[in-house]
């Protein structure tokens, strides 16, 4: 694959920052992560669970989790060297331990194949001492929407 070197120097400029900043995507700005890579099909980024991120036994909600990774891997998808915007049309999402309000997370997504018409991309989620919390994947399909960066 292709990268889009404008979108990475682009996203460069926010490592340690947080994403929120001036972002128009209101799903970036409520999950507000700090970015921390970004290369050609991939990216790191940091994020603290919020009391209101959690469900009702005090752990971070399925829904957000899939969230988490599924804006991750939608947003690591414009790293490569694509010509229109993408959207999901499957996601998998495997759960497999909780993480609750004040711990850090770090999702890292992947891009394995960007195709003319749709894009297969991978999502990890981890706590501070590297364990495994989800993982995702998805399919994205090529809109008729033009990319522009």
């Amino acid at each position: 694959m292709k990268a889009n070197d404008k979108a990475i120097a682009f996203l460069s400029q926010y490592i340690g920052k947080r994403m929120a900043h001036e972002n128009p995507n209101p799903i970036t700005r409520y999950l507000d992560g700090v970015l921390k890579s970004v290369s050609a099909g991939s990216m790191t980024a940091e994020f603290e669970v919020r009391e209101d991120q959690c469900n009702h036994a005090g752990v971070l909600h399925g829904g957000v989790i899939s969230m988490l990774l599924d804006e991750m891997m939608g947003t690591t998808l414009i790293t490569c060297d694509i010509e229109h915007l993408y959207v999901t049309i499957n996601l998998s999402i495997d759960f497999l331990y909780g993480a609750k309000a004040g711990e850090k997370i770090t999702v890292v997504s992947e891009v394995f194949r960007v195709g003319k018409k749709v894009a297969n991309v991978e999502a990890k989620m981890y706590n501070a001492e590297g364990k495994l919390l989800a993982k995702g994947s998805s399919n994205l399909a090529a809109t008729s929407i033009p990319f522009k960066m």
